[in-house]
């Protein structure tokens, strides 16, 4: 069963992250490390809200949209905020076909129309698929 408290106010999915498995896998960490060239102990989380958005390997102090959303305007997700969607949510990184930033607003667009633990339940096959080039069909994911 997927975890509520993974899913950020941004509309990323924690729990597919591979920083996020690496707190449990040694192998993996130690793999993530050496592949970022980063500290051991900067090769893990254990996601954003957990952490209260104090992400290691984004080496901010808090991450922006995290505390925009929660401490800023006091929602749960960012497509709650009245000025939804906006800059804070644009991709970090032009390498979409790596990173998943540019999932955010069709994740959280779906978030508003399904119930969080359902949808964490179908995150990481959803973003298996999106890495994988495959294309969700109609009727695949909800009914609107």
């Amino acid at each position: 069963m997927a975890d509520r408290e993974l899913i950020a106010p941004c509309g990323l999915y924690c729990g597919a992250c591979p920083l996020y498995k690496a707190a449990t896998d040694p192998a993996l960490a130690q793999k993530i490390a050496e592949r970022q060239n980063i500290p051991l102990e900067a090769a893990s989380c254990a996601g954003c809200r957990p952490l209260q958005g104090h992400i290691k390997i984004m080496g901010e102090p808090v991450c922006g949209t995290y505390d925009c959303a929660t401490n800023q305007r006091g929602v749960d997700f960012c497509y709650q905020c009245p000025d939804f969607p906006c800059l804070k949510l644009a991709p970090c990184a032009d390498r979409a076909q790596e990173l998943p930033h540019n999932t955010k607003i069709y994740n959280l667009i779906l978030l508003s129309k399904m119930d969080p633990e359902r949808w964490a339940a179908e995150a990481e096959g959803r973003l298996r698929n999106y890495f994988r080039g495959k294309k969700p069909r109609s009727g695949d994911e909800i009914q609107i």
